[in-house]
Order: structure tokens, then sequence, then C-alpha cells
């Protein structure tokens, strides 16, 4: 099965692209192109990993047929904008953002002040175990440490970093280039601060999607700061490794632990049937309800436990939530999901809607990631976060300034 999906997948990206139907960061391009490309290395990867079954092939296949499907039926049934005015030879997507400079003042500053505080107060705590094993108990404590109000208050903040980090790079070259500076640093330490991967591809993956768009970069650029930013990952899960781990991890386990493992470890997930309807697949629609006070439901972890594959493992591909939930029939009706909403924004991102862009951007790590985990529904609350931020920023309606018109009202 492994060699026809390869084939059918390899024609599906070669028709896309010579039919030119979207570019590389479409929805429907990315989608096929990820499994395709996991699908092969594991033809390379030799006996390293326990071989995969049918339940991930059957998935893979219900997954990029659907979203395919209905990301381009979607996005082809919204029309293009048209009839405005734009630079000769650009493209509404290359558009530059137009801010609303209070807003996004208001929202820099409090970036440049609470991300050192966030930064602080982790190290604070971090302290009292002493400096061995540093960078380790920086990652426990990002995932199962009790936080205080003020430190839960702070963790918004890289929320801010990050939606700032997104505006500053659809303005570029046209922004403050200290500014520019100023918030890859902020977002850098909110990094550092719990040891986590996740920003640093976030930054990656929407700085190359932007650049191509704006054609500033090509897609041979795209492919080598890929393959530099695996090997920074690589280097940042050597430091939080234990000392006393019983071998400090190859590149090659790192490869196989965060590139192929999570679609062996969807093999062991079990179909777990529950009386709360779909458990894992609206857990933040059940945290949020049970946090309002409106219900009291059980609240799915995030973070799962780990499989061993036979190396340790807790992610299991974005297919995870929906099979354990509702199973092939889950995994399909999501992927419709999926589709149709990322068509939309895809089509509203071209027809250059600012806010529409910058959601974009953001969706663009969650299509890139989806072999590893799922990210959109799981984190709802990061977009919302996210959305408020583009909304303040991106306005141009309202501020603290009245306007006065020339029969002096206001």
């Amino acid at each position: 099965m492994a060699w026809i999906i390869i084939i059918l997948f390899s024609i599906l990206a070669i028709s896309y692209l010579c039919l030119k139907i979207g570019d590389f960061f479409s929805p429907w391009i990315i989608t096929t192109m990820i499994w395709l490309a996991i699908v092969v290395l594991f033809q390379l990867s030799g006996d390293l990993l326990y071989p995969l079954q049918d339940r991930f092939y059957t998935c893979v296949i219900i997954w990029v047929a659907l979203m395919s499907v209905t990301s381009i039926i979607t996005y082809y049934a919204f029309p293009a904008k048209s009839g405005f005015q734009q630079p000769q030879g650009t493209t509404p997507i290359q558009q530059d953002l137009n801010i609303n400079n209070f807003f996004f003042t208001v929202f820099f500053v409090i970036s440049m002040v609470c991300t050192p505080l966030y930064l602080y107060n982790i190290y604070k705590i971090i302290s009292m175990f002493g400096s061995e094993e540093l960078f380790f108990n920086l990652r426990v404590l990002a995932n199962e440490g009790e936080k205080s109000m003020v430190q839960t208050i702070l963790t918004y903040v890289g929320a801010i970093n990050q939606a700032l980090f997104v505006i500053c790079i659809w303005r570029y070259p046209k922004g403050n280039k200290l500014i520019l500076t100023a918030i890859i640093l902020a977002n850098l330490m909110c990094s550092i601060a719990i040891m986590e991967k996740g920003v640093l591809f976030f930054m990656l993956f929407v700085t190359l999607f932007v650049l191509y768009e704006k054609r500033r970069i090509k897609i041979s650029s795209i492919a080598f700061w890929s393959i530099v930013l695996l090997l920074v990952f690589y280097g940042i899960n050597v430091l939080r490794t234990p000392e006393n781990a019983a071998k400090e991890p190859t590149f090659v386990d790192f490869f196989n632990v965060y590139i192929l493992s999570p679609s062996v470890a969807f093999e062991r997930a079990q179909e777990k049937l529950t009386e709360q309807f779909g458990s894992r697949s609206f857990a933040f629609i059940y945290a949020l309800i049970t946090r309002l006070g409106l219900g009291n439901f059980v609240v799915e972890p995030k973070l799962q436990e780990f499989v061993y594959v036979p190396i340790p493992t807790n992610v299991y591909t974005i297919f995870q939530p929906f099979f354990q939930d509702f199973g092939y029939k889950g995994v399909a009706f999501f992927a419709t999901v999926y589709g149709t909403f990322t068509g939309w924004l895809y089509r509203q991102c071209n027809n250059g809607g600012a806010i529409s862009k910058c959601v974009y951007a953001y969706v663009i790590e969650i299509l890139i990631l989806q072999f590893y985990q799922e990210n959109l529904i799981l984190s709802m609350s990061m977009m919302i976060q996210y959305c408020f931020v583009f909304f303040f920023v991106l306005q141009t309606r309202f501020g603290l300034t009245l306007k006065v018109d020339k029969n002096g009202s206001k």
C-alpha cells in the first residue's frame, strides 16, 4: 500500500503544480507533499521503527483526499477580489499591511515589559533546583509545573510576541528594523524560557511563507533554511537531555523521534468511545465551559502518554484525537472541516485581507506539522489570542484620536 500511496500522491502533487492550482503554500499542496514525504521517508528509514500498519495508510488516504478536495472546492467557490487599486505588477497578497500605530505601540510595550518578567519568573523557580540539568528542568516546568496567577497571565505574552512577529514580517521591509529585531528577541526569550522549539518552527515557517509570497525568496532557499533549522533543533534537544540519560540522542534518533515516530505511535492509539461526546476532539470547548462555570466536564490533557515504537514518543499525528473519538468517520469529518476552513482562509489571504493573511501565516505551521500532532482545534485558545491582537493592530477605524471634518463635526 505504501508504494501505491507514493505513486498516487506524486501524481496529485505534479498535477497541482502543472495545472497551477495554488502555490507551494496552498493547503492541498502542503497536505499532499507532507504525507508523501512521510511515506517516502519510512521506505528509506530501514527497521529503526516498528512498521506501519493499514490503519495509518487508510487515514492518510482519507485525510489527503477529503482535505484536498474540500479545500480546492472552497477556494474556487469564493471569487477572487477585483476592482480595486494596487501597484502595477503586484497581487493583493503581496501588499504591505496598514496598521493602527497606537494599538501596535500598546502591544509592543506590553511585549517589551512582560517578556523579561516572564523569563525572570521562570528562572527564579528553576534556580531553586541548582544549575545541574538546567535546560531539562526548564522543559519539565513548562509542561508539568504549577503556575501562579502572575505566571499564567505572563504566558499570554507569547501569543502577543508571535502575533507582532507575523505583522512585522508582512510589513517587511517597510517596518522599523529595530522593532522587528526586538520582537524576534522577545520570541527567542519566550522559547528559551521553556526550551520549546515550537516558537522557532513558527518564526521559520511564517518567514518562509511570507517572503515566498512576496517573491523575495525561492523554494531552494526554503529547503536550505529548513535543513539549518533541523540541525538547530537537534542541538536544542541535546541540551535539554538530562545528564543521567542512558545515552545522548544521535541525529538519527532525533530524526526518528520527531519526524517519523508520530505515525507509528498513531497505530498504538486506541479508539476510546466515552459517554462525553468528542472528549478529545473538543477538549478546548469542554475546558472553556468548565472554566466559565457553565458545566463540569472531563478535560482531556493536551500532552499524551508516552508509547514505545520502540523509542518513546507522546505525539500521534493530526489523526489521533479524531480517530480516538469517532474512528475513521471522525478522520473523514475533520478532514472536511480542515479543508473547508483552510480553503476559505487561503482565498481570503490571496484576496489581500489583512487579518486573513496573518491568520493563514499562523495556520501554515499547523498544516506543515500535521504529521506531528493536531494544533488547530486543540489549540483554539492560541487562535483566539492571535485574532485579538490582529483585530486591534490591523484596523484603522478607531483609536484615541478624533478626526474633525470641514463642517466642524466629530
